[in-house]
């Protein structure tokens, strides 16, 4: 018959099973986690330019409506949401109140903390919703919002976080805040996928960011690494974008040469692959070069160059005033007045233009300043409000515990007066009763009465004996209860004279309520006799004439002229 395995080695092989399985259970948990990420971040990806016909979007993300329902799934539902308010805006181009609505609908869906993540992504995207429709304004609110949740978030769970954040530091940047949007761009880095166009863009712009804020070897720093990035992703279109960044910096450091040889490889590169914005901005720097070297000629064919890639669009109108400021200048090198006279003309009417715009645009950046300070003030007069409110509850509470207190104290107080009545009846009574034994008794209570005078002196004696114990053990604990001692030492001493034996304890006493009181007056008045300083002693304790002609058994016009004698003395020393 086998014996059964003792409990304890039971308990044990459990204990190491538990062991072994957590790792997989964790590595299953975490997996999960990253597929349902992978997931919202493909949703999220889906195609919602329709052309403007909404119908057809709303039948698209019908499907994603539908799975988020039966999942019971909030990211999914949020997911949605986002994507709607995508749609209709690409739909309607510009700022509507359907966008509104489902970004407001998703505000609500995701308000939980355990979804802090979604909250500030969203946040993010529509205030770039109002940005890139350049409704500033409404912007600024939604990013001061986000940025607050900053130290909350788990960046691993912000789902497209290189998109979202560069959203963020893309609005922060045209804003002049350059270090918020590389700090934007520095904690979304990591999650780009090295190497990927998205990766190469972000170093490239952490790269402008530092040079919009001066900080040219920082500058220089991102945009070596964008270009290895581009190199090993084999990206020549990226190459030659980043290569005109760092001729920029190169040219402010005053290395004009280096600076002309890489622009002319940006050209080259963004020519080949059909990058003509960035082909176009080469040549103004290389024309604007060309000119400080003397060589009008060489900067006329560039400035040409560059027109040659510009549209009618807005968006070209502050190169095309750059062109004809460089014509201009050309013309009055190769001493062409006329020439120079119609770009000029040409150059100060696309000026005006282009002031009112970017008058506005400085508006939309002081209108940033003063929604920064009026939300910060926000923030501020809620926390205060919050204070006051916790103040009035924590008043209400105590008015409630001291209202029932006070009722328990009237409660008490009855019963004690009619306990109190109960025994004044009953002792009337026993009045009663021994009202004729008063007589025999006569001599018996005189001396009771006389035992009791000698007890009240001892029991003087030893009151004074323990209120010294008690001022020994807590005076230096509790300083609140010096008064407490002065009034009941005042009490006591104005019953009976001041023995030599009393004095020598009420000094002892009066030593440890105040150390070193009366040695600094021996000190700075030593022709003072034991007397002046009995009667300093009691005049320290505030105590009135009387009492203190009752204490030395004089009048009390002899403690005022004791006061007189004192003060000459002190005079005189």
């Amino acid at each position: 018959m086998m014996k059964p395995r003792p409990r304890k080695l039971n308990l044990f092989l459990i204990f190491v099973m538990l062991l072994l399985a957590y790792p997989f259970c964790s590595l299953s948990a975490q997996t999960k986690g990253e597929e349902e990420m992978a997931a919202l971040e493909e949703v999220l990806g889906t195609n919602v330019n329709f052309n403007g016909d909404t119908l057809a979007l709303v039948a698209r993300l019908d499907s994603v409506k539908l799975l988020a329902e039966a999942e019971r799934s909030v990211p999914l539902k949020w997911a949605y949401y986002m994507l709607m308010a995508d749609g209709f805006s690409i739909a309607f181009d510009r700022v509507n109140p359907i966008t509104d609505r489902y970004y407001r609908l998703a505000r609500e869906l995701v308000s939980s903390p355990k979804t802090r993540e979604l909250l500030q992504v969203g946040l993010m995207r529509q205030g770039y919703y109002h940005f890139i429709y350049r409704d500033v304004s409404r912007a600024i609110p939604f990013f001061l919002r986000a940025d607050d949740m900053d130290q909350e978030v788990d960046l691993g769970k912000v789902p497209n976080i290189t998109e979202n954040y560069g959203f963020a530091a893309g609005f922060y940047s045209f804003i002049g805040n350059q270090a918020k949007a590389r700090e934007y761009l520095q904690k979304a880095l990591p999650f780009a996928k090295n190497p990927s166009r998205k990766r190469i863009d972000m170093l490239n712009s952490l790269g402008v960011y530092s040079v919009k804020d001066s900080l040219l070897e920082e500058g220089n720093r991102y945009f070596k690494l964008a270009i290895a990035a581009a190199k090993s992703a084999q990206d020549s279109v990226w190459m030659g974008i980043i290569t005109g960044n760092i001729a920029d910096i190169e040219r402010k450091k005053g290395n004009r040469e280096l600076a002309i040889k890489l622009l002319l490889k940006n050209v080259s590169l963004s020519k080949r692959f059909g990058e003509t914005q960035d082909a176009m901005r080469a040549n103004l720097e290389l024309a604007n070069m060309y000119i400080a070297k003397g060589e009008p000629e060489k900067a006329r064919g560039h400035v040409l160059d560059a027109q040659a890639d510009m549209a009618q669009k807005p968006y070209y109108l502050p190169y095309m005033m750059e062109s004809k400021r460089l014509l201009s200048k050309v013309a009055g090198i190769q001493k062409n007045p006329q020439e120079e006279l119609k770009y000029i003309k040409e150059y100060l009417q696309l000026k005006d233009s282009i002031d009112e715009k970017l008058d506005f645009e400085k508006l939309q950046k002081v209108a940033y300043q003063w929604e920064v300070q009026r939300y910060a003030q926000g923030l501020e007069n809620e926390g205060l409000r919050r204070r006051k409110d916790l103040q009035t509850y924590i008043y209400v509470f105590i008015f409630i515990v001291l209202g029932l207190a006070l009722i328990l104290l009237l409660v008490n107080r009855s019963k004690n007066r009619i306990m109190y009545m109960n025994a004044a009846l009953e002792r009337d009574q026993l009045e009663l009763s021994y009202e004729k034994q008063l007589v025999d008794h006569e001599l018996e209570a005189l001396n009771r009465s006389l035992q009791e005078f000698t007890d009240t002196i001892k029991q003087n004696d030893l009151t004074i004996q323990r209120f010294r114990n008690e001022v020994i053990q807590n005076l230096d604990h509790f300083p609140d209860r010096q008064e407490l001692f002065n009034d009941s030492l005042n009490k006591m001493l104005e019953k009976q004279v001041m023995t030599e034996e009393r004095w020598v304890k009420f000094n002892d006493i009066f030593e440890r309520v105040y150390p070193g009181y009366l040695a600094k007056e021996k000190e700075a008045y030593p022709r003072l006799t034991d007397y002046d300083f009995r009667l300093i002693s009691l005049m320290k304790l505030g105590l009135s004439n009387r009492s203190m002609a009752d204490l030395l058994g004089i009048t009390l016009e002899g403690v005022k002229k004791a006061k007189q004698r004192l003060k000459k003395k002190m005079e005189r020393q």
